[in-house]
């Protein structure tokens, strides 16, 4: 699966072989649906044997699960790796810049649209993917608003209702647009402008003033 900016380097050979089972596992996923692929599919594509496949995942949603939680992390929302910017808004900015790119990404897209399709019929897979990835994404999100409520510098309320806050303001209107195929009609600057203002929005609600103002 392609990757955003967290890829990692000097992988050992059951990385590397377990992040060419992600890669076929996610191209066969995008290609054919979930249903349609098979873990014989899975190995062959990987050029690996399906007895190695089944020693990283246990079945198919497990494998499902690890493609989606590879790609959310490549992007920046394991827990490791939140931002340690010491100011919070360039923290939310970094934040809103990744979860923006990530739903933007092109086979996440594709992921969801198949997901969408299959999920009347296979109820659990869209389930995994809700929990695997938005739900990956709030968590992140949910524990750095949690750490500044805590600090001081944000007013207190739930963190899981003002981490999905932030996250649908990021939204806006783009996935939307993606999902149904259309032109996206907003350049990089102006995405960006539109993440920092929903920042300052999001700021505006729960930031506390700074000493000294």
């Amino acid at each position: 699966m392609k990757k955003g900016t967290f890829t990692r380097t000097g992988r050992p050979k059951s990385e590397e072989k377990r992040d060419a089972i992600i890669d076929a596992a996610s191209d066969l996923f995008l290609a054919k649906g979930l249903r349609a692929t098979s873990m014989d599919a899975v190995a062959e594509q990987a050029g690996v044997s399906k007895q190695t496949v089944y020693s990283h995942v246990k079945n198919k949603e497990e494998l499902f699960r690890e493609v989606v939680i590879t790609k959310v992390e490549s992007y920046g929302f394991a827990e490791t790796a939140l931002p340690e910017e010491p100011d919070l808004e360039a923290a939310l900015f970094t934040m809103g810049t990744r979860f923006i790119d990530l739903l933007l990404d092109d086979e996440v897209v594709a992921m969801h649209r198949v997901v969408i399709g299959e999920s009347v019929d296979y109820p659990e897979i869209a389930k995994l993917f809700y929990q695997t990835g938005p739900g990956t994404a709030i968590r992140a999100i949910a524990k750095f608003l949690d750490q500044q409520m805590q600090q001081g510098r944000l007013k207190t309320d739930d963190p899981r209702y003002t981490a999905v806050l932030f996250l649908n303001m990021v939204r806006g209107h783009y996935q939307m647009q993606c999902l149904m195929g259309l032109p996206l009609d907003i350049d990089r600057a102006a995405l960006e402008a539109h993440i920092r203002k929903v920042v300052g929005q999001f700021l505006s609600l729960y930031g506390k003033p700074r000493e000294g103002r």
